[in-house]
C-alpha cells in the first residue's frame, strides 16, 4: 500500500459498501500489456474529478481512467485481450473485479480506510456495515452450515454434461449459453426484453448484462451469472464475502427501475 488517502465525508466519495478516499493509491501485480506472459506492478488511485471520485490505474505508458475500479481494470483486460488476439494466443476469460483489484475488499485496507472516519460520518457506509455484521452473527448463530455442507456435496455429484465454468467471474456472453444452461438445470427461462438497462456492464462478467438483478447491498449482475458464481462460492457473494441467497435477489424490470436505481454502487444517471 503506498497511501491510505484522506476522507472526504459526502457523497459520491461513499456509499453502503465501500469508502473511497482521495488520493488512495495502492500496487497490485497483473499481466503485462505487452506481454501478458509476464506480470507488472500496476498502480491503483482514486483522484478528483469535478469534485467526484476518478479511479485510475496505470503501468509503465499505460493509463486508464474510470468512473468506477471496474471500469478502469476493463481497460486494462480489453487491451491484454487485444495483444493476445493479436498474437493467436487464447483471450482472458478470468475477468477480475474492480474493487478487488483496487484492494478495496482486504481487511487490512477496509480497517485503515474505516479508521479515516471515527466519528461515523459516512452514515450510509455504517448503517450497511451494521447490517453486514449482524448479518454475519446470524449466518453463524443458524444451523444453516450443515445445510449448506450438504448442499455441497450434492453439487460435487452433478452431472459432468452440465457446463463447467473456471471460475465464478467466467465470461457469459451469449444469450445462447444461458438458455443452454437454464435448459439443462431444468429452469424457466427469462430473458424478458424489460431489460432497463441492456447496455449496463454485469459487474460479474464485465459484459453487457442480461436480466439484471440486484442485490440487497447494491451490487448488480445478470441473474443467471449470480446464480453461478453462488453455487462456485458456495453460497457466499464475490463482493461482500457474506451468505448470500438468489431469492434475496431482485431482478430488475422496466417497472421497477426508478425504486432501485439508486440503490446500485456506483451507479450514475
Amino acid at each position: 500500500m503506498i497511501s491510505i488517502g484522506k476522507l472526504v465525508p459526502k457523497q459520491p466519495w461513499y456509499n453502503a459498501g465501500y469508502i473511497f478516499p482521495l488520493g488512495y493509491s495502492v500496487q497490485v501485480e497483473y499481466k503485462n500489456i505487452p506481454n501478458p506472459n509476464l506480470k507488472s506492478l500496476y498502480t491503483c488511485e482514486i483522484l478528483e474529478n469535478e469534485a467526484k471520485p476518478l479511479f485510475r490505474v496505470a503501468q509503465g505508458t499505460f493509463s486508464f481512467t474510470g468512473k468506477s475500479p471496474t471500469a478502469c481494470w476493463k481497460q486494462v483486460l480489453d487491451m491484454i485481450n487485444q495483444t493476445l488476439k493479436a498474437n493467436s494466443k487464447p483471450q482472458v476469460k478470468t475477468q477480475v473485479a474492480g474493487p478487488e483489484y483496487f484492494g478495496l475488499n482486504d481487511p487490512v485496507i477496509v480497517e485503515a480506510i474505516e479508521a479515516l472516519d471515527p466519528s461515523h460520518s459516512c452514515e450510509l457506509y455504517w448503517r450497511e456495515k451494521e447490517n453486514i455484521l449482524k448479518a454475519r452473527e446470524a449466518y453463524q448463530t443458524s444451523g444453516s452450515k450443515k445445510e449448506r455442507k450438504r448442499t455441497r456435496h450434492c453439487h460435487e455429484n452433478e452431472d459432468d454434461s452440465f457446463e463447467n465454468y473456471g471460475g465464478a467471474w467466467s465470461t457469459i456472453q451469449r444469450r445462447e449459453r444461458y438458455v443452454n444452461r437454464l435448459a439443462n438445470l431444468g429452469e424457466e427461462i427469462v430473458l424478458e426484453d424489460s431489460n432497463p438497462i441492456p447496455d449496463y456492464e454485469d459487474e460479474i462478467t464485465l459484459q453487457p448484462i442480461v436480466a439484471p438483478a440486484i442485490s440487497p447491498h447494491g451490487h448488480i449482475a445478470g441473474y443467471y451469472s449470480w446464480k453461478q458464481a453462488l453455487k462456485e462460492t458456495d453460497g457466499f457473494c464475490p463482493f461482500t464475502k457474506l451468505p448470500l441467497t438468489s431469492e434475496s435477489l431482485v431482478r430488475l424490470t422496466k417497472t421497477n427501475w426508478e425504486v432501485y436505481k439508486n440503490s446500485i454502487k456506483n451507479y450514475s444517471n
